[in-house]
């Protein structure tokens, strides 16, 4: 590698060197020539002049050409000298300055944190393959800054969408509480033991599923406890959430046999119900309508409003992690509900559908593999 770059280097010294001495040989010739030709005519007239007489004229010719022998021995290094000088002065403009200002400018804007550019340096030679590391380097702390870049954004989406998955299951545990101060001593111990039961499941739910959370660093880690449960119990669970997040605006039917078994992380199919009635509940007018349609591979949800329905462009881009509709009134939410659904249902083994209703209002079908 030495060696190599020694050819580099006393190539292109040779290559900068030869007009140089092209140059210099030649100009030196033609000040040999030219000095030595005056030179002999001052000595022809001096010797004319001084032969038949001597005068002032004699010996001012004599003192030139006296004055031209030895401006010959100054001239020729000094043109030499020049040529050198001239020779590094191009060097140095070709080969040294645009590679140090390219450094230069290249530092300066790393220095301000602004990686996105290149360093491109058109010079073949030490400084231009030190352009080439400085190039290397900047990709390498770009891909750096970026791959960390990502993943705090991975994570700013993932506690925003753990936060969006809180308030479902908080808002059915208020409505259990609301429940209970409403009804009071009217209800039976047998009653407060059954509500207590359900807040209980609800609440084993939201631990399991805040641990699950808890152990990843982004979404697309989570991975599904696969567990058996029948179809009825799916449907008790449906109904009772959607009924306590929805009030009186909710309804459900079950298509299917509720004796059935359904392979599935239940805790995360209730995430997507629950995701996709709050969605409903928030741009619905009179109702909220839920469907559990059981297949022989797959389940499907259907949860449908009679709001104002999607937008084309929502339709093909509402499922997108922080898609929000131009003409939305509530700007406060992240546009993660979609996402999450869709998410976890490809986890599940399926997606989601977004489309119109009949009546105008949205509909949203969960679709999930229930094969074990």
């Amino acid at each position: 590698m030495d060696k190599m770059r020694k050819r580099t280097l006393m190539s292109a010294l040779i290559k900068s060197l030869f007009p140089c001495i092209v140059v210099c040989a030649a100009g030196s010739f033609v000040i040999e020539a030219v000095t030595s030709y005056l030179q002999a005519w001052c000595i022809s007239v001096f010797d004319s002049k001084g032969l038949y007489e001597k005068n002032a004229v004699a010996d001012r010719f004599y003192m030139i050409s006296q004055l031209l022998y030895y401006s010959r021995i100054v001239l020729v290094p000094l043109w030499s000298a020049l040529c050198l000088l001239v020779t590094a002065r191009v060097y140095l403009h070709r080969e040294i300055e645009p590679p140090v200002d390219t450094l230069i400018k290249a530092s300066d804007r790393i220095r301000n944190d602004d990686l996105d550019f290149r360093v491109e340096c058109a010079t073949d030679n030490e400084l231009g393959r030190l352009c080439a590391s400085f190039e290397e380097m900047r990709q390498d702390l770009y891909d750096s800054n970026y791959t960390l870049w990502k993943a705090l954004e991975e994570r700013k989406r993932l506690n925003s969408a753990f936060s969006h998955d809180l308030r479902t299951p908080i808002t059915v545990l208020s409505g259990y509480m609301e429940l209970i101060r409403q009804c009071g001593e009217k209800l039976s111990a047998e009653k407060q033991l059954e509500i207590m039961a359900k807040m209980e499941g609800q609440i084993e739910r939201l631990k399991s599923y805040t641990e699950k959370m808890s152990g990843v660093n982004k979404l697309e880690d989570i991975i599904p406890d696969v567990r058996p449960v029948t179809f009825g119990e799916l449907c008790r669970q449906i109904a009772e959430s959607g009924k306590l997040l929805c009030g009186e605006k909710f309804s459900f039917d079950a298509v299917g046999n509720t004796e059935s078994i359904v392979y599935t992380d239940s805790e995360l199919l209730m995430e997507v119900f629950l995701n996709l009635a709050a969605n409903a509940l928030n741009y619905s007018e009179t109702y909220v309508k839920c469907r559990a349609e059981l297949g022989s591979a797959s389940l499907r949800i259907v949860v449908e409003d009679d709001g104002c329905g999607f937008s084309e462009d929502a339709i093909r881009q509402a499922w997108k992690p922080f898609y929000r509709d131009e003409n939305e009134k509530d700007k406060t939410h992240f546009g993660l509900g979609l996402y999450i659904c869709w998410l976890l249902c490809r986890k599940l083994g399926g997606g989601i559908t977004i489309e119109n209703a009949a009546c105008g209002g949205g509909l949203v079908a969960a679709e999930i593999n229930i094969l074990q």
